[in-house]
């Protein structure tokens, strides 16, 4: 289906339903109608091949990972393959059922997949704060980024979880810990992080100076 958000509201309503800020935008959809992949700007035939192909492959583990869940519902690894596939995509109401079974099977994160999931989790909450749900949002956000930090300091997700724990502070207009937050991310291993984090802290000291006068 090709849209075009100026043409109608319903169009309109499909690009604000799907987060799309530049055009051409691709959305892979699933035969349930739920988000698998948003691709931005364009690409060739060769270029896109790769990426449907990828698409394909992903749609083709969550079948075989719902047959293996129903053959062996406590399967921490299934569980928690399905949680991070569903929380990435956004859709929190499938893909609790499976956190909460993670989560509970896997206590000591023998998969390795808890902290992508609660880093998942809290870029969810983040992500769809509202007027009416701001305060629990960015509470549930703070808990998520926080238990990475606090249960699993060797991670990948540890840096991301500091870096997105101090933007949840920040948009909460909480500049102190999230300056605090932030500056620990000067010694960030990962490059592309401590740059983002840097440059946030700058801006977190501005709007927080600006906010006293």
């Amino acid at each position: 289906m090709k849209v075009n958000p100026e043409s109608s509201p319903e169009h309109a309503a499909v690009q604000q339903q799907h987060g799309i800020t530049a055009y051409p935008t691709v959305i892979f959809l699933s035969s349930e109608g739920d988000s698998i992949s948003v691709v931005p700007g364009y690409r060739d035939a060769e270029q896109f091949a790769p990426v449907m192909e990828e698409v394909l492959q992903g749609e083709e583990k969550l079948q075989q990972l719902h047959i293996a869940v129903q053959k062996q519902p406590d399967d921490p690894q299934t569980n928690a393959e399905l949680a991070l596939i569903y929380v990435k995509r956004g859709k929190l109401e499938k893909g609790q059922p499976f956190v909460d079974k993670a989560l509970a099977l896997d206590s000591e994160n023998k998969t390795g997949l808890l902290p992508d999931i609660y880093l998942n989790l809290g870029l969810h909450y983040g992500m769809n704060v509202g007027d009416e749900n701001a305060e629990e949002y960015y509470q549930k956000a703070e808990n998520h980024f926080s238990t990475i930090i606090e249960k699993y300091p060797q991670a990948k997700a540890y840096e991301s979880a500091q870096y997105y724990l101090g933007v949840t502070y920040a948009l909460q207009q909480k500049y102190q810990p999230a300056i605090a937050t932030l500056e620990k991310l000067k010694a960030a291993k990962d490059s592309d992080i401590k740059e983002v984090a840097m440059s946030m802290l700058e801006n977190v000291k501005r709007s927080m100076a600006e906010a006293s006068k």
